[in-house]
């Protein structure tokens, strides 16, 4: 059985091995960061004039539609909030358009925001400029759609931050 007998030799040789897997572990850290910052393969949004840099944005859906909800400042203060609702299977809608209402509720302070009815742009967002958050934490953004027969109820949760 060979082995390393001397000391320095064995310390060489643990040295090797710490770096070894230093360098492995960078390496599975800058793989993991750079998949997630590629984009999805699955639904991309075109850019629109409701994202700016460092908004938020996150997707639910119903059995209607995938609903993009946009945070523009996830930061304690006044934010505007923009609600795209894009039907499944390219059905284009039928009927009124339905009423978006959106709220926000901090659960672990206690904290609520009321709904705001989010005013339909010509380009079918939903839009509302002033949603009140208050301090940071584990927001919990409360999406309504209701109209032509649907009553449809998402949760978007999102921290916030200073």
């Amino acid at each position: 059985m060979s082995g390393c007998k001397s000391p320095s030799g064995r310390r060489l040789l643990v040295a090797g091995v710490v770096l070894t897997a230093a360098l492995l572990t960078a390496l599975a850290v800058h793989s993991l960061w750079a998949s997630l910052r590629a984009p999805s393969s699955g639904m991309t949004q075109p850019a629109s004039d409701y994202t700016p840099q460092g908004a938020a944005t996150l997707t639910s859906g119903t059995a209607h539609d995938v609903v993009i909800l946009t945070i523009s400042a996830p930061v304690t203060g006044t934010t505007a909030v923009d609600v795209r609702l894009v039907p499944r299977h390219g059905a284009a809608t039928s009927g009124s358009s339905p009423v978006v209402t959106v709220s926000a509720v901090l659960p672990t302070a206690g904290h609520a925001v009321p709904d705001f009815t989010a005013v339909r742009t010509p380009d079918d967002h939903y839009h509302l400029t002033g949603l009140p958050l208050m301090m940071p934490g584990s927001w919990e953004f409360l999406v309504a759609i209701d109209g032509n027969g649907r009553h449809d109820r998402l949760v978007f949760p999102l921290t916030v931050s200073y």
